[in-house]
């Protein structure tokens, strides 16, 4: 059995994102990429075009959702919007308004994300059940020290700073 180090390692079956934070920040929360994950961020994401015709791009969209996150700023979801949507048996959603990250955490502050998409995609074609049933899948092969994955649907028990507007 592993840790979520051990398996981020050089050969290792997770890459840890680089939230590329300010020299003087600290970062509170992690993401790892696996899976089919780690290959979206750096072949389909540059590409991708926003759907809301926002200002800002899905890419633009991503590096601010792992910087805040990362940064351990307070995680503010209102009615409308959550960024972090609770899925079934321990896998999460991540959310832009373009994009949605299926993962798990392994630990408080510590996100695993293994597949991604477009919303408007995941919508058009039902992709949810599938996406869903790849990470959980990813999950179970994973040789990951138990408990692989925080239980819940507590956002507070995954995240630390999480207030509910």
């Amino acid at each position: 059995m592993a840790t979520l180090f051990n398996l981020a390692g050089p050969n290792g079956v997770l890459t840890k994102l680089d939230p590329a934070l300010e020299s003087n920040e600290q970062e509170w929360r992690v993401i790892y990429a696996a899976g089919r994950f780690k290959g979206w961020v750096t072949d389909d994401l540059p590409n991708l075009t926003s759907q809301w015709e926002t200002e800002i791009s899905p890419l633009e969209q991503f590096d601010a959702l792992v910087e805040i996150f990362a940064s351990g700023e307070t995680l503010t979801y209102g009615e409308r919007f959550k960024p972090l949507h609770p899925r079934e048996k321990g896998i999460w959603e991540l959310k832009t308004p373009d994009l949605r990250i299926f993962g798990w955490f392994a630990q408080k502050d510590h996100f695993v994300g293994v597949v991604a998409d477009t919303a408007e995609r995941i919508k058009r074609y039902s992709l949810y059940y599938g996406y869903l049933g790849e990470v959980s899948r990813f999950r179970a092969a994973l040789d990951l020290d138990e408990p692989k994955f925080v239980e819940g649907d507590d956002p507070n028990a995954v995240v630390s700073n999480y207030d509910l507007a």
